[in-house]
């Protein structure tokens, strides 16, 4: 277990307290977390990179914890907290990530790893910036934060189409090379 890996790993135990915390009101405490689970995502890529401890565990481990963070931190602020996100953030994404999935136990089992795309690491960003505005929201009450809200939750739909086909069109090229 490298540092990396471990980092995965704790965004993978934690991510279930968001919703939980969602539930009790304790908003604050559930934005910290976010922000902190947010964290360990930078950290594990850049010390898997820096360290050079990228693994092909890490490669799996990581987009891993990324869907189940993002998946239980989206359905707390779209479904539970006072201020929500558009569902349809919620919706796309997790049909994208499906996709994903079926896709990548595809590639796995044909012995091969699929590598992150710039939609898909943007896409992560701007959901993770709506998901940080509407838990700021949630907080603060910051009303003319309202309209960056909304902008941030155009983007990340795009992003999120955007990401799926080029990861669908990727995942479909890389099947029929070999």
């Amino acid at each position: 277990m490298n540092v990396p890996n471990l980092l995965s790993s704790v965004r993978l135990l934690f991510s279930p307290l968001i919703p939980y915390l969602v539930l009790k009101e304790n908003y604050l405490l559930s934005l910290i977390i976010i922000l902190f689970l947010a964290f360990t995502d930078f950290l594990d890529g850049f010390t898997a990179r820096r360290l050079n401890q990228v693994t092909k565990i890490g490669k799996i481990l990581d987009p891993l914890a990324d869907k189940v963070f993002t998946f239980f931190s989206l359905l707390s602020y779209t479904f539970l907290s006072k201020e929500k996100l558009n569902p349809l953030i919620f919706f796309l994404l997790l049909s994208r990530d499906v996709t994903l999935i079926v896709g990548g136990l595809i590639l796995i089992r044909k012995k091969l790893i699929p590598e992150p795309s710039l939609y898909g690491k943007l896409t992560t960003f701007f959901v993770s910036l709506s998901l940080i505005t509407v838990g700021v929201l949630n907080v603060y009450g910051a009303k003319f934060l309202l309209i960056l809200a909304s902008f941030l939750e155009v983007v990340s739909v795009a992003l999120i189409i955007l990401s799926w086909v080029d990861y669908t069109t990727r995942g479909f090229k890389m099947i029929f090379k070999e």
